[in-house]
């Protein structure tokens, strides 16, 4: 039996700025709560096809998809490493905590 698909988002990094962005429909966002969901393996790979399209136009540098969850409506990481770099900031919440910072960015 195949493995359900997971939502997934398009991370990479800014060329310029260095920090990382998310592939919306406007193009690339620095919220990972604007980012454009693929819902499905189709959507993927339209996401990752405009993902290379910003790679060779040298607007973002290593492309790749970022498993998240929508269970408040807005796509937030799974991964604990993805959380920190959408959380922008160097160090975060952790516990009770860390559900509490997540609630007040949604």
């Amino acid at each position: 039996m195949a493995k359900a698909f997971k939502p997934k988002v398009i991370a990479a990094n800014d060329l310029v700025e260095g920090d990382s962005v998310y592939l919306s429909a406007a193009g690339w966002v620095r919220q990972v709560a604007d980012a454009w969901v693929a819902k499905n393996p189709d959507d993927l790979t339209v996401l990752e096809t405009l993902a290379k399209a910003g790679e060779r136009d040298n607007q973002v540098v290593g492309a790749y998809p970022v498993e998240v969850t929508t269970e408040t409506g807005a796509p937030w990481p799974i991964s604990r490493r993805e959380q920190i770099k959408a959380s922008r900031m160097t160090t975060i919440a952790v516990g009770p905590a860390a559900d509490q910072h997540h609630s007040a960015a949604a």
